[in-house]
C-alpha cells in the first residue's frame, strides 16, 4: 500500500506549481480527491482574509489552541485525522481543474488584500508571516496525500 509523501513549502508561491504537477497525473493515498483538497485549501485561504465565522471558546483557544500553534509552527507538520466542523469539509463530485483554478484565485486574493488577517478559529490572532507559514504547512499536509504519477 502506498504511503503519504513528505512535502513542504517554504513559500505560498510553491503551492500552485505542485498542484499543476498533480493535475498531470496522481494517485491518492488519502480520503479526499485532489479537487476536494484544493477546495478545502482555497476556502481556508479565503476565510483567513474574510473571517471564518466561528471560533473555539476562549478557554480552548488559550489552552489547546496555544499547544497546537506551538506544535504546528515548531514541527512544520499538522496532525492527520482531526475532525473538522462540517462547514470546512469539501463537497464530493468536484472537478480537479476547476478547484485548482479556484485555489490559484484564492492565493491571488490573499496577496492582494491587506492585513490584518482574520483570527484563526483555534489558533487565534496570527501575524502575516505566521499566516503565510500556516497556509504552506496546511497545503503541504493535504497535498502530501496525492502522489505524482
Amino acid at each position: 500500500m502506498a504511503v503519504r509523501r513528505s512535502l513542504t513549502f517554504a513559500r505560498m508561491d510553491e503551492i500552485m506549481p505542485e498542484v499543476d504537477r498533480l493535475l498531470a497525473g496522481h494517485t491518492l493515498v488519502g480520503n479526499w480527491g485532489l479537487a476536494q483538497m484544493c477546495n478545502h485549501l482555497s476556502n481556508s485561504i479565503q476565510m483567513s482574509v474574510e473571517g471564518f465565522g466561528i471560533k473555539l471558546p476562549w478557554l480552548l483557544r488559550a489552552t489547546v489552541g496555544r499547544i497546537a500553534k506551538r506544535e504546528i509552527f515548531s514541527t512544520g507538520v499538522m496532525r492527520s485525522g482531526i475532525k473538522l466542523p462540517k462547514k470546512f469539509l469539501p463537497a464530493t463530485g468536484l472537478d480537479d481543474r476547476a478547484e485548482a483554478e479556484a485555489l490559484r484565485a484564492a492565493i491571488g486574493y490573499y496577496f492582494t488584500n491587506p492585513m490584518p488577517r482574520a483570527p484563526h478559529p483555534m489558533l487565534g490572532k496570527l501575524s502575516g508571516p505566521e499566516w503565510d507559514r500556516l497556509h504552506c504547512i496546511h497545503s503541504a499536509h493535504h497535498l502530501s496525500f496525492a502522489l505524482q504519477d
